[in-house]
């Protein structure tokens, strides 16, 4: 008998031995977790509300959470005030029910910051643009310039065909 078809034969057996005793373990630990997450709540999607009533919803299903403000940021420049932008754990998801939520949301203050940073933004962009607009314009004229000087160069002109050549 050859050394591979030994291994085989070894292995074979080996796996016939220890493939029920892991198969069990991986069911225990599969109805282990189906087990605990047979209590789970889907946790409320409360972004955009305004904070009191987001409060209110997630007071409702019982859970811990506290309010956050954010700090000022592109993304919040479009946002409402005293509203929730953001949430952990998020919205519509299956989670136990002790855990802690916490609910971001926008002030006046970081509201303005952040319309000042979108204008920032804004800004540069169009700096950014016409800059690259005036090299494109430069490389253009650099271009014909030097097409022209070539062409005084090698003393190419224009001839003009009339009618009375033909």
């Amino acid at each position: 008998m050859g050394k591979a078809k030994l291994f085989g034969t070894i292995g074979k057996m080996a796996l016939g031995a220890v493939a029920p005793d892991v198969l069990e373990q991986e069911t225990k630990i599969v109805n282990d977790q189906l087990e605990k997450r047979k209590d789970y709540l889907k946790i409320p999607d409360v972004k955009l509300l305004d904070v009191e009533k987001a409060t209110a919803v997630i007071d409702k299903y019982n859970f811990n959470h506290s309010e956050v403000p954010v700090k000022a940021d592109l993304h919040y420049a479009d946002a409402l005030p005293n509203t929730i932008v953001k949430m952990e754990p998020k919205g519509n998801t299956s989670v136990a029910p002790n855990t802690f939520v916490k609910l971001y949301y926008i002030d006046k203050q970081t509201l303005i910051d952040s319309q000042l940073l979108a204008q920032e933004s804004e800004s540069k962009k169009a700096l950014k643009k016409q800059k690259t607009q005036e090299q494109i314009h430069n490389v253009l004229e650099t271009t014909s310039s030097v097409s022209a000087n070539i062409g005084n160069k090698l003393h190419f002109k224009k001839v003009k065909k009339t009618a009375d050549k033909a």
